[in-house]
């Protein structure tokens, strides 16, 4: 498989071997916990992912600051549907891929990801199967067997990082900003999704103590 067929964001993110990184919210030489990111095995951030309190979207921003990607939720849609597109953009012609469940009613977790070109969206471009919050995703080449990137929970980089650390090791000749940038997407939605169900069972036990 070329560089070309995977580099979803920018082929200058393709490297000609696999690639370990870890995710964490409190990064080398930080003290204070702050937005997700994506680090190499030196230690350094490769790549921000900063939530907006009153856009309803998250921005992905490489080593230098610049964002790359802006990743944006459809509303009052049954699939949990989110768009990225390039740079700080969100109008149509600057989308790069959409995100969805594979159905409205899911027994397992289960995600495909279409690239902008294929606007029929009949068959996925990318699947993503597995747990986020066991931080076991595998991320599949549409529905083949060949595996862009493996979520862990515990990261294979030599450096000290808070407990919540997690990792993930991508395919060589394959986009890693990409596979952040679907990794920023799960820890947000992820993230809803608990604080739903905290309210969910606090009304819950609320009710039947009253």
């Amino acid at each position: 498989m070329d560089s070309a067929s995977t580099a979803v964001i920018n082929p200058l993110f393709c490297t000609p071997y696999p690639i370990d990184l870890a995710f964490t919210t409190k990064p080398p030489g930080h003290k204070k916990s702050g937005p997700l990111a994506a680090v190499d095995a030196a230690g350094n951030v490769l790549f921000r992912a900063q939530d907006s309190s009153w856009g309803g979207f998250t921005q992905l921003s490489d080593a230098a600051g610049h964002t790359i990607l802006t990743m944006k939720a459809k509303f009052r849609t049954m699939h949990h549907r989110w768009q990225a597109f390039r740079g700080e953009s969100t109008e149509g012609t600057d989308l790069l891929f959409t995100l969805r469940r594979s159905s409205a009613f899911q027994l397992h977790d289960e995600w495909f990801v279409f690239l902008a070109a294929n606007a029929k969206e009949e068959n996925c471009d990318f699947k993503i199967v597995g747990s986020y919050s066991k931080k076991n995703y595998t991320i599949y080449k549409g529905d083949s067997s060949f595996v862009v990137a493996q979520l862990s929970k515990e990261h294979k980089l030599n450096l000290e990082l808070e407990k919540h650390a997690f990792g993930a090791t991508i395919t060589a000749n394959c986009d890693y900003s990409f596979v952040v940038a679907l990794i920023a997407i799960f820890h947000v939605v992820y993230a809803i999704d608990a604080t739903m169900n905290a309210v969910i069972i606090g009304a819950t036990v609320g009710a039947a103590s009253s």
